[in-house]
């Protein structure tokens, strides 16, 4: 069986991790290994994405996303796949949908309290891996009609490769599991102690007993000493990472976050110092204590059950106390006040009454009659009730945030000062606008307490009241939440300025930035997926080939000529069947007619314009023209026929010129050809 790995270099690995983003198929992973290595992948490709199992975010959608790529050729023994875990997304669906991967990476990783990502990952490599075992097993027999028994000694051997978030997820699988041959983790968020003693009930029995923590309380871990913390963990998992390998932008942000509490430095790392001009971030990241951290991190923990319950909208509720059942709940009470308008219904009755008749005596009759009942909603009263209950519990929650709020900015302050004076008057503005909103909420549930306290009855105006003061304060809710938007807004409008080497590390941490730092060919850079090549001309300049894009464009030329052709070979094939075959055809069935007749004359006596009783008919001679198609017309059709033939391989020439205009330029790289014939 050959070991070697399909996919030997770290720049090709990368480049596939980078289609993970982006557009992952079959066709676009063989035109980077045709890229790179000049040669066609040694093996069937076959896909399996995590969308296509339902065994992954089954329940909830955790945000987990990820691609296995198998190679199989069963002549030269590869049986390989590589397990591809997608890193951070600013949103789902496209960066539409909700940011659910920094909510684990805060959850999951930092606050140790949410492992949805990581089961879905795990699901999903059983789940592939069984899936490539039963697909290779059928092959086999298939191909060479071996018995199950001769299968089991051509093992799958498994590759693991993240980026970001996805380099925490395949490392964790490693260390936990232990499925693959190699990881290969890119610009990886590193995993914590709290991380993982949540997820491996082993390493966490381990760490009660090392700092003997008699109460088996996983809160407990957090008041541990965190530098203690992180040797333990590192040594408990030194042997379990031996075989993951970091590659790491020196610049970028995640590298500076390994100091940080509880996170782990496990495996080799490979540091590229790809801006040396900088020493990237870690000097702002080093100023902030672990104290402000601490605090954070409680702040994360305490709401985290609740994330991994409900989503999103169980975090606001948990965090905010706002979600889409308080909404509800106002919406009714504002319809309830709109019924205190209506007109009142009317309600027939009946009153006895007693009546008198002189010499009849007196009897008593019902009289009906109709009056107006204003009908307050059946659920008026409960509504408020609930609402002061919900209204609190906002007023509770909101509190509790202004709480952990100064620790979130003394972690700017320390970070920078200069960017601290930036967002310090924005922070205030929305401190003030929670802090409205909370005295809106308290004196709101006050008012209405009080009226509750004066009576419920139907007609008593208190309950007027009540409502309006309920409206009053979801108007002043609305417009402060408003205000914290915009103050919200301003920050990142004022801290643009503020990127110098921050932004340097959100463009290290992307992959493009990766997988230029690795190139180590002369000539050759990357801009996104694409392969941009480049040479010196005599005169000096310098120019350069979206190699890529110009493969694409071959092909999608060639593409449209061979449709085109097809075309035109269709409407040829339609001219004969519908004009000269048809006139053929026709002319055949007439002189078959003439035959016939002038065979058997007698048998068309009937056609003479007199009486054919005493009549025979001995012959008939019959004298034929039969008109060809006009020449003008086969000419006409022949004529633009071969025009469009000629239009059409100019084009092919025009676009085989391109071709061979590149390839001359780069006739050094034997590779280029293939590109061109890649289908």
């Amino acid at each position: 069986m050959d070991e070697k790995e399909v996919l030997e270099s770290e720049v090709l690995k990368a480049r596939i991790a980078q289609l993970e983003y982006g557009d992952i198929t079959i066709e676009n992973i063989r035109r980077i290994y045709i890229e790179e290595t000049g040669m066609e992948p040694p093996g069937e490709i076959t896909l399996y994405h995590s969308d296509d199992f339902s065994q992954v975010n089954s329940e909830l959608d955790s945000g987990f996303d990820g691609t296995v790529i198998h190679f199989l050729n069963i002549k030269t023994g590869i049986n390989q796949s590589y397990t591809i875990t997608r890193g951070s997304e600013p949103g789902e669906d496209g960066g539409k949908g909700s940011p659910i991967d920094w909510f684990y990476n805060l959850f999951g990783i930092f606050g140790g309290k949410v492992k949805n990502q990581y089961q879905d990952a795990q699901v999903f490599d059983f789940e592939v891996t069984r899936q490539i075992n039963q697909d290779v097993e059928k092959k086999i027999i298939r191909q060479t009609g071996n018995s199950t028994d001769e299968i089991s000694e051509f093992p799958l051997i498994k590759y693991g490769i993240g980026h970001s978030l996805g380099g925490n997820l395949i490392q964790t699988l490693q260390l936990l599991d232990q499925p693959f041959v190699n990881v290969f983790a890119i610009n990886d968020a590193p995993p914590s102690v709290y991380q993982l003693a949540v997820l491996d009930s082993g390493f966490r029995d381990k760490v009660f007993e090392k700092f003997k923590i008699s109460t088996f309380d996983v809160n407990e871990l957090y008041t541990i000493n965190p530098e203690k913390l992180k040797s333990f963990g590192e040594e408990y998992y030194q042997e379990q990472g031996q075989n993951i390998h970091h590659l790491t932008v020196k610049e970028e942000f995640l590298y500076s976050v390994i100091g940080f509490r509880g996170f782990l430095d496990i495996g080799s790392r490979q540091v590229l110092e790809t801006n040396p001009h900088t020493d990237g971030i870690t000097k702002y990241m080093n100023r902030i204590s672990d104290e402000n951290l601490y605090n954070i991190q409680q702040f994360v923990i305490k709401h985290a059950p609740a994330y991994e319950k409900a989503g999103i909208d169980g975090l606001m509720g948990s965090m905010f106390g706002i979600d889409q059942e308080l909404f509800t709940l106002i919406e009714d009470i504002k319809q309830d006040w709109k019924k205190i308008f209506e007109p009142p219904e009317w309600r027939q009755s009946a009153v006895p009454m007693t009546i008198g008749v002189i010499g009849f005596g007196s009897f008593t009759v019902d009289m009906p009659f109709a009056y107006p009942v204003k009908e307050f909603p059946s659920e008026f009263f409960s509504n408020q009730k609930e609402f002061i209950s919900r209204a609190m519990e906002i007023k509770s929650k909101l509190q509790e945030l202004t709480g952990v709020l100064p620790s979130l900015i003394a972690l700017v302050g320390e970070i920078s000062s200069d960017l601290m004076d930036m967002i310090k008057v924005h922070v205030d503005e929305i401190l003030g606008s929670i802090n409205r909103i909370i005295e809106a909420i308290g004196n709101a549930a006050l008012d209405i307490g009080k009226n509750i306290v004066k009576g419920s009855s139907t007609n008593n105006l208190s309950q007027h009241e009540n409502i309006l003061t309920v409206i009053e304060m979801a108007a002043t809710m609305e417009q402060e939440g408003r205000d914290i938007q915009k103050s919200y807004q301003a920050i990142i409008d004022d801290t643009k300025g503020f990127v110098g080497e921050f932004g340097d590390a959100a463009h290290a941490h992307g992959m493009e930035h990766v997988v230029n730092s690795l190139n180590e060919v002369e000539g050759r850079r990357y801009e996104g997926n694409d392969m941009i090549r480049y040479k010196n001309a005599t005169d000096g300049r310098t120019i350069e080939v979206n190699l890529s894009s110009a493969v694409r464009i071959y092909q999608l030329g060639l593409d449209k000529c061979m449709e085109k052709e097809e075309a035109l070979s269709s409407w040829r094939r339609l001219y004969y069947t519908e004009y000269v075959d048809d006139l053929e055809f026709r002319k055949q069935r007439v002189m078959d007619a003439i035959h016939q007749m002038e065979s058997n004359p007698n048998n068309y006596k009937s056609l003479l314009p007199f009486s054919t009783r005493n009549v025979n008919v001995t012959k008939i001679n019959v004298h034929e023209f039969i008109r060809p198609l006009d020449p003008m017309f086969q000419d006409s059709f022949e004529g633009m026929y071969h025009y469009l033939r000629e239009e059409i391989e100019k084009s092919k020439a025009v676009i085989s010129r391109v071709r061979n205009s590149i390839e001359a330029l780069f006739e050094e790289d034997q590779s280029i050809s293939k590109l061109f014939e890649l289908r």
